[in-house]
C-alpha cells in the first residue's frame, strides 16, 4: 500500500500483518490494484492458509480467497478518502512522496559508497564499463531518492605492467604532449596498441614494460609529473562524456593513488595476522578457501587485489561507510570473495558492508563503421540513429541546432540497458532500442515531452488541493492508483537492486 493512507481499513491492515507469523504471509509484496471491472481501489496480499484468516474477514470490505494450501486477502478502499490523500501529498512533496510510506519509511538511511564505470585509461571502453556506468548510476540516483548519503566514485586504471608498455608506445610513437591533450583516450589507447605490436617482435620491449612499471610503483619514475597530466587529460575527457549520460561522479580515484606505502602497510597488517604465504615461485600469496590467490608477484610488484585492499581501507578510513558497492560484471565474483575474506582475515568489521552489485554482458553492439570501441563513439552512434530517424518521419521537424537527437539517442542506451535483468546477458539491437512503438527510452521520451507541452499550452493551472469529486473518470482513478503504487514499486527495485522493475512500470503508464 502506497502512502501513509489515513483509510481506517488500511490501518487495520497493517495491523493484522503485524501480528501474524512471517510465515504467515505470502512472499509477493503487497501491492495496490485498480478494478476495471467495478471501478474499485484495492489493497492485494497473499497469506498462507495459517494465517488468522477470521481476522482479516472481519477488516470491512475484505474478502479472502482460497487457492489451494494459499490464501489472497483483498481489501477494497474507499475512493473518497484514498484519492485525495494520495494526490494532495504529491502536491505537497512532488520529488519525495515516497519518503514517508510505509514501504519507505523503514529503511535505514546509510552511508553508502558506489563504485561504478572505472576505465582503464589505456584500454578500450568496452561493454562493461557501459553497463556498469548505467547501473551504477542508477542504484546510486536510487539510493539517494530514499534518504541514503550516497558518495559515487570512479576508479580509474592507470597501474600494472599495460601501463609501462603504454610508456614505451609513448616512447615509439614519439608522441607529443599537445597530441595527448587533445585527444588523450584515443591517443593513449594507440600508443598502447602501438607497444603490444612490437612486442610481439621484440621481448625486450615487454621487460622494458616491466622494468618502467616497478620504477613507478617504487617511487623513482622519471615522468610521474608528465603522468599526472595525462590523468588529468583523461578525466576531462571523461567528464565530456559522461555529462552527456547524465552521470556525475563526487570523487575520481586513480590505482596509483595506492602506491609503496599504502602496500607496505597492507602487506605488514597480513604478516602480523599470519595471512600471508611464501610460495617456492617467490609469489606470496592468501589463501581463500581452497585456492591460493597472489597478492605480491615473484619481481616484488603488486597486483589489483593489494591496490583493492589499500584502496577499501582508505575508503573507510574517509568515510567510515556503512555500504561499499562495486558494479562490475558477474565474471569478477572471485575477485570480491577475496577481498572480502582478506579483509575479513585483518579483522575489519566494516568489510561486511561489501558488495558485488553483479551484471551480465552485452553483446552485438557495435556502430556501423565496425566494433565499438569507446563509448564516445556509441553515444555519437546513438544521436546518428536518431536524427536518421527524425528525418524520415512526416511528424518529426528537426532544426540545425536541434539537440532531441542526442537526448532521444543517449535515453534509448539507457533505457535498453535499465529495462533488463541486472545479471543477465543481453544481445543489443539498436531497431529496438529506438523504436517508437514498444517499450524503448524514444518513447519514454516522447511521451513526457507530450506532456510537458499539454502543460505548457493548456493554460490550467495546478490544484493546490484535490478535490476527490471531481476526478470521476475511470482512467483519472487508475492513474491516481498508479501514482499510490510508486514507493512500493521503489521499495521493490532498492530491495533486488533491480532498475528493470521501475522501467516495467514506467512503461505500464502508457
Amino acid at each position: 500500500m502506497a502512502m501513509r493512507v489515513k483509510d481506517f481499513r488500511i490501518s487495520q491492515v497493517w495491523e493484522v500483518l503485524r501480528h501474524l507469523d512471517a510465515s504467515a504471509v505470502g512472499s509477493k509484496r503487497t501491492t495496490l490494484k485498480f478494478n476495471k471491472v467495478n471501478q474499485n481501489i484495492e489493497l492485494h496480499f497473499p497469506v498462507s492458509s495459517s494465517a488468522d484468516i477470521c481476522a482479516l474477514q472481519k477488516i470491512p470490505g475484505s474478502e479472502v480467497c482460497h487457492q489451494g494450501k494459499s490464501a489472497k486477502a483483498v481489501v477494497t478502499l474507499d475512493k473518497t478518502q484514498f484519492v485525495p490523500e494520495v494526490v494532495n501529498s504529491v502536491i505537497s512533496k512532488p520529488k519525495s512522496f515516497w519518503i514517508d510510506s510505509p514501504f519507505c519509511s523503514d529503511i535505514k538511511r546509510q552511508k553508502v559508497l558506489v563504485e561504478f564505470s572505472s576505465p582503464n585509461i589505456a584500454k578500450p571502453f568496452h561493454m562493461g564499463h557501459l553497463r556498469s556506468t548505467i547501473i551504477g548510476n542508477y542504484v546510486s540516483n536510487l539510493m539517494s531518492s530514499l534518504g541514503h548519503d550516497v558518495h559515487r566514485i570512479n576508479y580509474l586504471g592507470d597501474w600494472g605492467t599495460q601501463f609501462g608498455l603504454l610508456n614505451v608506445g609513448l616512447e615509439l610513437g614519439q608522441v607529443s604532449d599537445e597530441q595527448i591533450a587533445a585527444n588523450p583516450i584515443q591517443v593513449l589507447y594507440e600508443s598502447y596498441v602501438l607497444a603490444n605490436r612490437e612486442a610481439e617482435k621484440d621481448p625486450g620491449i615487454l621487460s622494458r614494460a616491466r622494468q618502467i612499471f616497478k620504477q613507478m610503483e617504487d617511487g623513482d619514475f622519471a615522468e610521474t609529473e608528465r603522468w599526472e597530466k595525462f590523468r588529468q587529460y583523461t578525466i576531462s575527457e571523461l567528464k565530456q562524456t559522461y555529462h552527456r549520460l547524465g552521470v556525475v561522479f563526487d570523487e575520481y580515484q586513480w590505482e596509483s593513488m595506492f602506491g609503496a606505502k599504502d602496500i607496505s602497510s597492507v602487506i605488514a597488517e597480513l604478516e602480523g595476522m599470519n595471512l600471508l604465504n611464501d610460495n617456492p615461485d617467490g609469489k606470496r600469496v592468501v589463501k581463500v578457501g581452497n585456492r591460493n590467490v597472489t597478492l605480491v608477484k615473484s619481481d616484488g610488484s603488486t597486483l589489483y587485489l593489494t591496490r583493492d585492499v589499500a584502496a577499501a581501507k582508505h575508503r573507510f578510513q574517509q568515510h567510515k561507510f556503512d555500504q561499499l558497492l562495486y558494479v562490475v560484471e558477474n565474471g569478477q565474483g572471485d575477485h570480491f570473495i577475496a577481498l572480502k575474506h582478506i579483509l575479513k582475515g585483518l579483522d575489519h568489521p566494516w568489510s561486511d558492508g561489501i558488495t558485488h552489485i553483479k551484471f551480465g554482458r552485452i553483446h552485438g553492439m557495435s556502430t556501423r563503421r565496425g566494433q565499438a570501441v569507446f563509448l564516445k563513439d556509441i553515444l555519437d552512434e546513438a544521436r546518428e540513429r536518431s536524427t536518421i530517424r527524425q528525418n524520415i518521419s512526416k511528424n518529426t521537424r528537426v532544426g540545425s541546432d536541434d539537440k532531441s537527437a542526442e537526448v532521444l539517442g543517449v535515453s534509448a542506451v539507457i533505457i535498453n540497458d535499465l529495462k533488463q535483468r541486472r545479471q543477465k546477458d543481453y544481445t543489443f539491437d539498436w531497431e529496438k532500442a529506438l523504436q517508437m512503438q514498444g517499450d524503448s527510452g524514444s518513447r519514454l521520451q516522447y511521451t513526457h515531452c507530450r506532456l510537458c507541452s499539454l502543460r505548457e499550452n493548456s493554460g490550467a493551472r495546478p490544484a493546490d488541493e484535490c478535490n476527490a469529486t471531481l476526478l470521476t473518470e475511470s482512467q483519472a482513478t487508475a492513474l491516481v492508483t498508479e501514482i499510490a503504487r510508486f514507493d512500493e514499486i521503489l521499495r521493490a527495485s532498492y530491495l533486488e537492486l533491480e532498475s528493470c522493475i521501475l522501467v516495467q512500470y514506467l512503461f505500464s503508464l502508457w
